[in-house]
């Protein structure tokens, strides 16, 4: 079986994607052997599991205009 290095962009696009993905797969092993390894990746993961947590403990909420621009500028940038 040929096995490929796995780039930031794949496991960024993983993590969003597949999140409900059975993580002994093949793809998780490898993402977990390459965020050891790359701080940026580990830094987004718990940037995403921080994100995730604080929405949860919020039952409805509500942005401000302002506030609502800015959200969407930055993930225009992404």
């Amino acid at each position: 079986m040929k096995r490929t290095r796995i780039h930031c962009k794949n496991v960024a696009q993983h993590i969003c994607e597949n999140l409900d993905e059975d993580l002994n797969s093949q793809k998780c092993r490898r993402i977990r052997k390459h965020l050891e390894k790359c701080p940026n990746c580990a830094a987004y993961l718990d940037s995403l599991k921080k994100t995730v947590s604080l929405y949860k403990r919020v039952k409805n909420p509500r942005l401000t205009g302002k506030t609502r621009l800015r959200l969407q500028a930055v993930l225009k940038l992404k």
